[in-house]
């Protein structure tokens, strides 16, 4: 290989390199936003929280900070929507598995059931088990005994999703995956049912290890391997 052309492909590396790893979080929104209907970021403080999992241990999202956090609100008496969310949990839990982000990713699940303590804890213990939830890096959470029942659901409306009691164990709600940085900052909904976990998974691993590493792999990614390999094998 000559050297003027040696020069070139150098300078060709160089600057795929440059674009391969110049981005941000706004660079990855916007290329979420492409491709994601359901997706809406913002940058916001998440509303506090201090609740007690299915064992009575008290959990706040002061505890969590230095964590990526996936939270949902769900009624556990429902037989609609919250199973299909849950679900959609579990695939995102998967997926976070598969990118080998357990450590840096937790899930939140809240309850936002204003019947008996004891029946919910159970349904929420049911749920771990029905989906096959990971323990290690998911928590159902709700209110404790000497608490009010509405305290939940409160919370649910003040992350932006209303949850109305219509009486006969039913409760009319939206269907909403918030994600949560580190820093305790709301930065994204994902909402109802048909979002792509791919989606929410790329986004998670943008915020939990930084943006390029949800970089697509393009054009620029590919010409830059190609010329690797052209000069490896000089």
């Amino acid at each position: 290989m000559n050297s003027i052309i040696r020069v070139f492909l150098i300078s060709m590396v160089a600057l795929g390199s440059l674009k391969a790893y110049a981005h941000s979080m706004e660079d990855v929104e916007a290329s979420l936003n492409e491709k994601e209907r359901y997706a809406q970021f913002v940058d916001q403080p998440a509303p506090p929280f201090e609740l007690t999992d299915s064992d009575g241990n008290t959990v706040s999202l002061a505890d969590l900070k230095g964590k990526t956090v996936v939270l949902n609100f769900l009624y556990t008496r429902c037989t609609e929507a919250c199973p299909l969310h849950m679900n959609l949990i579990r695939q995102l839990q998967a997926g976070v598995e598969d990118e080998g982000l357990s450590e840096e990713v937790v899930f939140i699940t809240i309850a936002t059931d204003r019947e008996d303590v004891a029946g919910t804890r159970e349904n929420m213990r049911a749920y771990g088990e029905n989906f096959d939830l990971n323990p290690g890096n998911w928590q159902f959470l709700y209110r404790a005994r000497d608490e009010p029942p509405g305290l939940t659901s409160e919370l649910a409306q003040a992350y932006g999703v209303r949850f109305t009691d219509t009486g006969d164990g039913v409760q009319v709600h939206g269907v909403v995956t918030h994600v949560i940085d580190p820093q305790g900052r709301m930065r994204a909904r994902f909402h109802g049912l048909k979002f792509q976990p791919e989606h929410l998974v790329t986004y998670l691993k943008a915020i939990a290890i930084g943006p390029n590493a949800a970089a697509d792999d393009g054009f620029w990614s590919r010409l830059h391997r190609r010329i690797e390999g052209l000069m490896q094998s000089e």
